[in-house]
């Protein structure tokens, strides 16, 4: 089995002990590992799953909605910021094209 197909299963297989409510030894004796290697499996899938990037989807709420501002009408070029949301605690968001 190459590298990559055995993070996978052994990923799986953290993600099947998670769901099945046995303890980790438990688990891994289960799956011919030991308590140690399996604890290996399951900081590894935390660390990639942390590390990796992600698309997280932002949804204003209403409360939001008032600290949008109005989109940039004098300028239609893709130079200029379309709409610029300005959350709480300073982050601001602007968006071209």
């Amino acid at each position: 089995m190459i590298e990559s197909q055995k993070q996978v299963a052994l990923f799986g297989r953290v993600d099947e002990w998670k769901k099945s409510g046995r303890t980790m030894q438990e688990f891994a004796s289960s799956i011919c590992l030991s308590k140690s290697c399996f604890e290996y499996w399951v900081r590894k899938k935390r660390v990639s799953s942390e590390s990796s990037p992600h698309f997280v989807e932002l949804v204003p709420s209403a409360r939001q909605l008032a600290g949008i501002e109005q989109p940039l009408t004098t300028n239609e070029s893709t130079t200029q910021a379309q709409r610029v949301f300005t959350f709480p605690g300073g982050l601001c968001v602007k968006v071209y094209g």
